[in-house]
């Protein structure tokens, strides 16, 4: 669990990297009927909406939406961040796109209006979004865009919140033939739609995937994966302020038992929260592990725990990738130099010019410029 290092140094921060840049021409070619296959929830089908569209942050930053105060990583799972559309009138979506698995999701977030503090108020409102849901593929049938409509059994449950009332939601999944016309003529697509619909922070959150229907069981894998991530980020908010008090506690102490304990902790939440910016880059540090846990067995679960565990502390403040990095050292050198204290036997010249490095906030530079990543 505490081995959460990365093949490559974390150095590059988001934006449109090369990855993204030589698939775009890809993109716009396996994603055409995806590209305006279903409309904003409560849109019927109709022209396009007036808003703006905005890029993802420069810095790789997470989007964070206000009103709810939910965080969503430019990275989810497999899928990249491709924009926000902010809605002349009021509201937003978010979209993920994963171009190799020719997949595409939104994320729509509209006030709800009036506050509705009773559950049964809450649950009435959700089923009536998804019934907009399903007059909007009906209405789209008509206008000949979609033929042989299939909308799937409703399912109804409720996602749990730590210490906080849980929220109801509705999902429904849709089949359907997609028209189109391209420059070769007419064509088709099956295409498969997964809705599903909460409250959150009086907003309608509505999750939209869509996928190829060929894409079979791997592309329903891929769907279950990826709303499981958008329910952890929304269960996220309820647990984070928990998070820190450990977090704060194992910075108090890390070498006690207690702080072991309480990093446990943090290291388990981490490991259902991969959205966050924290790597440890494979080389060097994977060498310096092995030297230490010959030297001083132990030595470097502390260490290697020390890295994730300041690197956290700046993720929950959203820093990005680099200045996490940097955190992460610098937690790394005060305990290296303590432990180096307590077992001289783990001291390497190496480990003793970065932790240098880190305590003048410089480790990430330090480690860029002695990495040595396979070719």
């Amino acid at each position: 669990m505490l081995r959460r290092i990365s093949g490559s140094p974390a150095f590059r921060c988001g934006g449109l990297d090369g990855w993204h840049r030589a698939r775009v021409k890809t993109h716009l070619l396996i994603t055409a009927f995806l590209a305006a296959a279903a409309p904003a929830p409560g849109q019927g089908g109709a022209g396009e909406p007036a808003g703006q569209w905005k890029a993802p942050a420069n810095d790789g930053r997470s989007w964070r939406h206000e009103g709810t105060g939910l965080a969503f990583p430019q990275l989810l799972g497999t899928s990249r961040l491709a924009g926000e559309f902010e809605y002349k009138g009021g509201g937003t979506f978010i979209r993920y796109e994963n171009l190799d698995e020719r997949s595409r999701a939104d994320i729509f977030l509209f006030k709800t209006g009036a506050p509705l503090p009773a559950l049964e108020d809450r649950h009435r409102r959700i089923l009536s979004e998804m019934d907009n849901v399903v007059s909007d593929m009906e209405a789209m049938v008509r206008q000949g865009r979609y033929k042989n409509l299939d909308a799937g059994a409703l399912q109804g449950g409720e996602l749990e919140l730590w210490q906080q009332q849980s929220l109801p939601i509705a999902t429904r999944q849709f089949t359907a033939t997609r028209l189109g016309i391209s420059k070769e003529g007419s064509a088709e697509a099956v295409i498969k739609i997964w809705v599903g619909i909460t409250i959150v922070a009086d907003h309608i959150l509505t999750i939209r995937h869509m996928r190829p229907a060929d894409t079979g069981e791997a592309g329903e894998q891929s769907m279950k994966t990826f709303a499981g991530l958008v329910f952890q980020i929304i269960k996220d908010p309820s647990l984070r302020g928990h998070i820190r008090e450990l977090l704060a506690a194992y910075l108090k102490n890390p070498l006690s038992d207690d702080g072991e304990q309480a990093a446990a902790a943090v290291l388990a939440y981490l490991e259902q929260a991969p959205w966050f910016p924290i790597n440890i880059p494979e080389d060097p540090v994977s060498g310096w592990m092995e030297k230490f846990e010959k030297s001083a067995p132990g030595t470097q679960d502390h260490l290697l725990r020390a890295f994730m565990l300041g690197a956290a502390k700046a993720a929950f403040e959203d820093a990005d990738a680099l200045a996490c990095l940097n955190a992460g050292a610098r937690q790394f050198a005060v305990i290296y130099r303590e432990l180096a204290r307590q077992h001289p036997q783990i001291t390497l010249p190496e480990v003793d010019s970065f932790a240098a490095a880190a305590e003048k906030d410089l480790g990430a530079a330090w480690l860029k410029d002695h990495s040595h990543p396979a070719r």
